[in-house]
């Protein structure tokens, strides 16, 4: 028989028998956290859930569940067990901190399992969602044995937001801001998303939003001023994306810092439900680093736009899950194609014209890409592989942008570029270092294009024309010669290949 004790005189609430097993056996609430790479013995072992203040903790066995509810914030109650839907508490909180000062207006979490049925909505400014107790920590939620247990969002088995033709952005597990309202100076520090791929992949009602339908997100945020991700870790997305960062307006000074995005999507060949690990559409003035991006299934980092912006000192990191690409400076404008009936009506929800995507200012400096024989290209400069026009194909580049001291590790392909450079503004390589082991051709493509192609480290296709490319030595003494062909070992035409 199961016995739960509470003693209140250390505000401790125990787990005593059989309720650790009881988690691990039923996987209410703790189902997923296998899927993220950690036991659920892991998260249960030490048998303690810590309260502060006042709040109010009641734990019961339900439907072979443990069930605790404890207050969260004045007033309301949730269960932090992940036995019944946590969402309309958090949201109720969340909204209730607008009365405040902005310095008061922070929701710390007790450190547990809060199910989710519908979206988390940050619609105000100056929050901060958080895990108790862990404001000083340095360790990032469930990234290993040594991650402090945070307060963990997760997908219940049946979410899915419906289809909403005139916000799509809606659809994510949480939302910070909307299309037409950015919010400014949020941050999620110790926040942690489970978005229960394996059990939501076999609802068809859910798949079906997957791709165009734009459904399966962990996260998304709007675009505004000074928002933070931070030490937290957003696994096991359905498709989509994990985290989509400033995916309406320019993200202005954001810092996306020492996160653990892993194990989204289920993976190509296998299936079709894919997702990216980090999806940015533009920042400026950005830092991204100590972050580890492991085993997404569509791109780890795919970014549309970074000007000013460093992206230094994370690791992507492939040890299970097929992707097609590591790392990928895209642009997005290819997939709004302009309409000129409707641009000359200056109405200013039209699709505007094609530009080139911006990357001036952008540095990519001291990573590590561990793609080994997952990734199909380990990184990709510019948007032809998945689209190249038949016409215009010169509208679409990216401009800028600067490789500086990175190792990669492939044994298929090590860099890629397609679209990418112009003769003002060429993408810079410099010192970076491409390890390539294994065969010289590879399974590279998806669908009917998928076929074996020559890999090798480094593949430009028609310089000085569709790829401006310059090398660098910054390290390099006056007496270094610096090969003009550094590492191009390949000239071959990857075109809508995926």
């Amino acid at each position: 028989m199961t016995t739960i004790r509470i003693k209140r005189s250390s505000r401790i609430l125990r787990y005593v028998a059989s309720t650790a097993a009881i988690i691990a056996s039923t996987g209410c609430g703790e189902r997923s956290a296998m899927q993220s790479g950690r036991s659920s013995s892991n998260v249960v072992s030490s048998g303690a859930e810590s309260l502060s203040g006042d709040s109010i903790a009641k734990a019961k066995v339900q439907n072979n569940c443990v069930a605790l509810n404890q207050e969260i914030c004045l007033g309301t109650v949730v269960d932090t067990g992940g036995c019944s839907d946590a969402a309309p508490g958090i949201n109720s909180c969340l909204n209730a901190l607008n009365a405040l000062k902005p310095e008061n207006r922070t929701l710390a979490l007790p450190p547990g399992r809060y199910l989710i049925k519908s979206t988390i909505k940050i619609q105000h400014d100056d929050i901060t969602l958080s895990t108790q107790g862990l404001s000083n920590d340095l360790t990032t939620c469930l990234k290993n044995t040594t991650s402090k247990r945070c307060a963990v969002l997760l997908a219940a088995d049946d979410f899915g937001e419906p289809v909403k033709p005139d916000n799509s952005f809606a659809r994510a597990m949480l939302r910070i801001g909307t299309n037409t309202k950015p919010v400014n100076r949020v941050t999620l520090d110790h926040i942690a998303l489970d978005g229960a791929k394996d059990t939501r992949s076999k609802n068809g009602d859910i798949t079906k939003n997957c791709g165009a339908g734009g459904g399966g997100r962990n996260l998304m945020e709007a675009g505004g001023s000074d928002n933070k991700l931070l030490y937290s870790a957003s696994v096991n997305a359905l498709c989509g994306t994990a985290v989509g960062w400033a995916v309406a307006k320019t993200g202005i000074k954001s810092e996306i810092k020492n996160n653990y995005i892993a194990n989204n999507g289920i993976g190509y060949p296998d299936n079709t439900i894919w997702s990216d690990g980090l999806t940015i559409g533009t920042v400026s003035n950005a830092t991204i680093t100590g972050n580890l991006f492991q085993d997404s299934t569509d791109v780890d980092v795919v970014i549309g736009g970074a000007t000013d912006t460093t992206f230094s000192n994370n690791i992507i990191y492939h040890p299970n899950l097929n992707s097609f690409a590591g790392f990928m400076l895209t642009n997005w404008s290819l997939r709004k194609k302009a309409d000129p009936n409707c641009l000359q009506s200056k109405d200013p929800s039209c699709p505007p014209p094609p530009q080139w995507a911006d990357f001036r200012g952008l540095v990519v400096s001291d990573n590590t890409f561990r793609c080994n024989y997952h990734v199909q290209i380990c990184v990709q400069i510019g948007i032809f592989p998945w689209f190249y026009p038949d016409t215009g194909w010169a509208n679409w580049r990216t401009m800028g942008g600067t490789f500086r001291n990175n190792e990669i590790y492939t044994q298929n392909q090590g860099i890629n570029v397609g679209g990418g450079g112009t003769l003002k503004d060429p993408v810079i390589l410099d010192g970076n270092k491409i390890y390539k082991t294994g065969a010289a051709t590879a399974e590279i493509g998806a669908g009917s294009n998928r076929k074996s192609r020559p890999v090798g480290k480094l593949n430009v296709f028609g310089p000085k024309a569709e790829n401006f490319i310059q090398f660098e030595c910054s390290g390099c003494s006056p007496s270094d010669t610096l090969p003009k062909d550094r590492d191009v070992d390949q000239a071959d035409p990857w075109h809508s290949i995926f």
